[in-house]
């Protein structure tokens, strides 16, 4: 792989190509929403499967971690940071997973939460695409929704020293990212998608 990390229109933000997985033509996936017994425990399946051939996979805190994981991006302590998605009050939201901890995070209500109960998504090929103010492209990877209803999807952005992934919150115009305790609001980010 070339090591380009110049800006361009599909990376403005000079991402390092390492986060980017192979180009591949495929059309938009169709994936049900977690089912569980109640809206507030963790799921009881294994697989949610996407049209690519990638799946939510349930695990916990304890491990172990599945293989093929996606990564998402990077902590500023050097951990990899992979996909995931969590219930929290009702929600399912997504979430950054840090197996070098053993603890998946979400954003919500102004705090960082820690779930130790969670899924991560595996495998599949994804490409990243810059947005703002709450935007999505077609193709954009539904990962959860709201009590409410409304969806939400898988962002990143850079921060603080740290590539982390979120939740990207149409309604609010922003991607919110679980960090150091808080839930910070970025206007600028980037979608996981497939394309």
């Amino acid at each position: 792989m070339v090591d380009d990390t110049s800006k361009s229109q599909n990376n403005p933000l000079g991402f390092r190509p390492e986060y980017y997985p192979l180009n591949y033509e495929i059309s938009p996936p169709s994936v049900d929403t977690c089912e569980s017994s109640t809206p507030t425990t963790a799921p009881t399946h294994n697989y949610v499967i996407f049209d690519n051939g990638a799946s939510w996979q349930y695990c916990n805190a304890a491990g172990p971690f599945p293989d093929k994981m996606v990564r998402g991006g990077i902590d500023s302590d050097g951990s990899v940071i992979y996909i995931g998605r969590a219930f929290h009050n009702g929600d399912m939201i997504p979430a950054k997973v840090i197996p070098d901890k053993n603890m998946a995070y979400v954003a919500y209500g102004g705090e960082e939460i820690e779930k130790e109960d969670f899924e991560v998504l595996r495998a599949g090929d994804f490409v990243w695409e810059f947005c703002t103010g709450g935007a999505v492209p077609e193709g954009a990877v539904t990962c959860g929704q709201t009590a409410d209803g409304e969806v939400l999807y898988v962002g990143r952005c850079l921060y603080s020293g740290t590539q982390t992934p979120g939740k990207v919150h149409p309604s609010h115009n922003c991607l919110y990212i679980p960090f150091e305790g808080a839930e910070i609001s970025i206007p600028e980010y980037e979608v996981l998608c497939i394309k």
